[in-house]
């Protein structure tokens, strides 16, 4: 079965308004982490912040508390993708909880260490009306959730982002955190079962030579983790072995990027909506049988 799919688009006529617009996905947001959590009652996702609570800027902090794994403490895993509405900066950041301090940062989102994420003076605050697409794709499919929103300022430009992607990870059967900025840069934070230790990403695994032909779709869609920053050290570090993190089957990549939100049909039938940049893709309508 397909993802559920919610259409939050605006045309030029209806004009632009981010904070509106968030406060409408804050309540599809709101209901299905109720049922999510219902579902994976020893692996709970709370909203420290939504939109409606840090004046002047506009955007999530969502803390994902997994499944005790290791000396029977939870792991905890945070993202924050938040806009200031002065400057147009777009901060996304991926990470384990323990990095986060509460306080004014960030209009009250508070400030979150380590991990990975950066910071994009790429928003579009213009004084008239704007049309934007915008999208909510989420599943409730037990061992399949997840939840994104994903917008697109223009048809012409990298004024896009997956704003938030909620996701299980069908190999560990834990929550990942996943966001962009408004250029395309992913951050990633999820948790390795076998090592155990935190595991982050900035880019989905993808063929180096696919952006060109053959288009195809790449599924089931994973992260590709990163690997410690490369420094002659003595003694030289282990190699590592990483466990994929892999996306829900309503999810896949495209390994061609459009700058706006993009069609596919298969050639199995099925049909996929691309959000922007990231290639992430999420499947419209079921192959036909």
């Amino acid at each position: 079965m397909a993802a559920t799919i919610t259409d939050l688009s605006r045309r030029g006529d209806q004009g632009f308004a981010l904070p509106a617009l968030f406060g409408e996905v804050e309540g599809h947001l709101a209901s299905w982490i109720t049922t999510a959590n219902s579902q994976n009652p020893t692996q709970l996702l709370s909203l420290l912040t939504g939109p409606a609570g840090a004046p002047g800027f506009c955007g999530w902090t969502i803390k994902a508390q997994l499944a005790a794994l290791s000396g029977g403490q939870p792991v905890e895993l945070m993202g924050q993708w938040v806009a200031n509405l002065s400057s147009g900066a777009v901060t996304a950041h991926a990470a384990m909880a323990s990095g986060f301090s509460p306080g004014a940062a960030l209009g009250g989102h508070g400030s979150l260490t380590g991990g990975v994420g950066s910071t994009n003076s790429a928003i579009t605050l213009p004084p008239g009306p704007l049309p934007l697409g915008a999208v909510v794709a989420s599943s409730l499919a037990a061992g399949q959730e997840f939840f994104c929103f994903a917008f697109s300022q223009h048809s012409f430009s990298n004024r896009q982002a997956v704003a938030l992607l909620i996701a299980k990870d069908v190999v560990s059967g834990q929550w990942h955190l996943s966001l962009t900025d408004m250029a395309g840069v992913i951050a990633t934070v999820a948790w390795n079962l076998a090592r155990p230790q935190v595991q982050l990403a900035t880019a989905f695994r993808v063929d180096f030579f696919s952006s060109g032909f053959p288009l195809m779709l790449v599924r089931p869609a994973q992260w590709l983790p990163l690997t410690p920053t490369i420094v002659f050290t003595t003694p030289l570090p282990p190699v590592q072995w990483w466990d994929p993190v892999a996306l829900p089957a309503d999810l896949a990549i495209y390994n061609r990027t459009f700058t706006s939100l993009g069609y596919i049909k298969a050639a199995d039938g099925s049909e996929w909506l691309q959000l922007g940049p990231s290639r992430l893709v999420v499947r419209l309508k079921d192959p036909v049988s």
